[in-house]
């Protein structure tokens, strides 16, 4: 009986901003959060130093994480998925069976300690940019683990006249998933205007 694994990545392109490389924080075991479907985070961050908002925007510009695109962000949601499955013939065909998916989650964010040159009013100011910017990420998890739980629902689903049909099939439709969860993450940066309409500006 074939087992043949399937692999597909997906970038969700976050706030307008900057982030860059720092020590992750692993999770080893993707956890079970539903039915096939398992869950893999890790969040990184990148240090960034300052004692105005002008010095802080443009350490984010310089060393924030890099899109697809090569533009750099304030902070960047990565995400790709995996699945397996096995197949069993049966009267009618082909049909799959213990389908599993793991989507894989990087978050990177700035991370900024005041210096005694910083002003309170700087803290609060970077404070309220952090919980914003987290709150645009969030939107970009909550389109990954959507199109996660789609591409269980969708390969679940999946019937052949014969087994080599179905891999196909199958294959077409990871594919198309994948797109689907893309293009709604473009969608939601340009609806947001890369998280500008939820309040992430590092303002004065």
């Amino acid at each position: 009986m074939r087992s043949p694994a399937w692999r597909a990545t997906l970038a969700g392109l976050t706030v307008a901003s900057a982030c860059s490389s720092g020590s992750p924080r692993d999770v080893s075991t993707p956890t079970p959060v539903a039915a096939g479907l398992s869950i893999a985070d890790r969040e990184r961050h990148y240090d960034v130093t300052g004692a105005s908002v002008e010095a802080l925007r443009d350490a984010m510009r310089r060393h924030g994480p890099t899109d697809h695109d090569g533009g750099r962000r304030d902070a960047l949601t990565m995400w790709d998925m995996e699945w397996t499955y096995r197949d069993r013939r049966t009267a009618a065909g082909c049909e799959l069976r213990d389908v599993r998916v793991t989507l894989n989650l990087t978050v990177t964010l700035p991370r900024w300690t005041p210096t005694a040159g910083a002003s309170a009013r700087l803290a609060r100011s970077w404070s309220t940019f952090l919980e914003r910017v987290q709150v645009h990420e969030a939107g970009h998890r909550a389109i990954a683990e959507q199109s996660a739980r789609d591409l269980v629902a969708a390969l679940s689903s999946l019937r052949g006249t014969s087994c080599q049909e179905l891999w196909d099939r199958a294959a077409r439709t990871a594919t198309q998933v994948v797109e689907a969860g893309r293009a709604k993450n473009r969608a939601y940066d340009v609806e947001t205007k890369h998280g500008q309409t939820q309040g992430v500006v590092l303002g004065p």
